[in-house]
């Protein structure tokens, strides 16, 4: 791939998600780095899944705002943290964390996936961008040997604070898989911070919701060619007691609207979405 000239074609979930959220990236850059992208081979899918609602979109937004939202909070609250992005896709999240943070209020970030990652560093070359603290990393985060060993050779210290994201995952992975991956984070201090986010079951839905939202699962099921967990608010909660994690945050859709723009416009009344996030210290 000749970055500047031709742009990098991806199907791939991370690429879908970003042709509902380019409006995050309109300036910047962000904006230099999503001109690189070529998204034709996930334009049928998104158009119908938009079809099928449009709140699929509006959820993906209003997830990407949440997760930087309490990025901000926590840096707020310990500065000069690491900053762990893991599975990072094609998300240019980790360039706007260098925008958003001086050097002082950051130290460095380590964007982690097992695929796109030489593709990502040849965008950042073709838009000028260099920033000593962005490491971009290729490793399998399933495969925590690896992932760790990845980490600490970058320059990683298990033994400071990191803020850890793991945004658009769980939908992909088991129960197992995830605790193997954060117990890999735990301290005995619980100076780590975790920001996720997981689909819950659509009960309690209306009949038109749940339809939908059961049109959406199936159409994303049939792309990625396997299923899509979800999990109920207790069962997550379940699997951090068994991390012994504390001091949890939990936003349905409708929170986390609310707490964004201080009203609720989409998700009104029992509307509370098929998305929740979730902070949380390890």
């Amino acid at each position: 791939m000749k970055t500047g000239v031709n742009k990098l074609s991806v199907a791939s979930t991370s690429a879908l998600v970003l042709t509902y959220v380019k409006s995050l990236y309109e300036e910047g850059l962000g904006k230099k780095y999503l001109a690189h992208i070529d998204f034709s081979q996930v334009k049928n899918l998104a158009d119908e899944l938009s079809r099928i609602t449009p709140l699929f979109r509006e959820a993906l937004l209003l997830r990407k705002k949440m997760i930087r939202y309490l990025i901000r909070q926590l840096m707020r609250q310990h500065p000069r943290q690491q900053v762990c992005i893991l599975a990072a896709g094609l998300d240019p999240l980790a360039l706007q964390l260098t925008e958003y943070f001086p050097e002082q209020q950051l130290a460095n970030i380590y964007e982690v996936d097992s695929a796109n990652m030489r593709e990502k560093q040849e965008i950042y070359a073709a838009i000028s961008f260099h920033d000593d603290r962005l490491h971009t990393l290729q490793a399998d985060i399933n495969n925590t040997s690896q992932l760790m060993g990845t980490l600490i050779e970058a320059g990683y210290d298990p033994q400071q604070p990191a803020l850890i994201v793991f945004e658009g995952i769980m939908h992909y992975i088991s129960e197992e898989q995830f605790l193997s991956i954060m117990r890999n984070f735990c301290s005995r201090t619980k100076n780590n911070a975790v920001l996720m986010d997981y689909m819950v079951h659509a009960e309690g839905m209306s009949v038109s919701s749940s339809t939908k939202a059961e049109e959406m699962l199936d159409t994303m099921e049939s792309y990625i060619g396997s299923r899509l967990q979800q999990f109920s608010r207790k069962k997550i909660q379940n699997l951090l007691s068994l991390l012994d994690a504390d001091r949890q945050e939990v936003y349905d859709m409708q929170a986390a609207e609310f707490v964004l723009s201080g009203q609720n416009n989409i998700y009104r009344g029992e509307r509370k979405g098929l998305l929740e996030i979730i902070s949380f210290h390890i």
